[in-house]
């Protein structure tokens, strides 16, 4: 990580490719899907982070420098720490997670409309929001 809210991150080509054409369809750049994921990243144990496999190494895998601000690096610092894995890893894990394993997504809580990243175990995202929940009433 750098300074002034950059980060910089290698991708295998392929999978920038899916990155793009995903945030594509909800009309954001690369620096706005960045920090849509990294806001996410809060709700997902360090646990089912590394669940998320690494996608397969490539030989071009260009470097991405990405505008996500301070307090979002902040998040990204926190969960390298907490997993031992570097800021690429953590990225290029929720993307593939999102976009290709689908293991994670993003869901909107009824209650309060604001979109969430869930692990997904058997395609149950109320069991998700209830472990969110849970850990919400813990931390308070």
């Amino acid at each position: 990580m750098s300074g002034e809210g950059l980060i910089s991150v290698r991708f295998p080509r392929s999978l920038l490719g899916v990155f793009r054409a995903g945030i594509s369809r909800v009309g954001v750049d690369l620096h706005t899907g960045a920090r849509y994921l990294i806001s996410g990243l809060q709700n997902l144990t360090p646990d089912e982070l590394i669940a998320i496999p690494e996608p397969a190494q490539e030989l071009d895998n260009p470097r991405v420098s990405l505008y996500v601000g301070w307090a979002l690096m902040d998040i990204l610092a926190e969960f390298c720490q907490k997993t031992h894995l570097s800021t690429s890893s953590i990225m290029r894990r929720l993307i593939y997670g999102l976009f290709i394993q689908r293991s994670i997504r993003f869901v909107q809580h009824s209650g309060n409309k604001e979109w969430r990243l869930v692990s997904v175990q058997n395609n149950d995202e109320n069991t998700a929001f209830k472990r969110i929940g849970e850990k919400n009433r813990a931390a308070s």
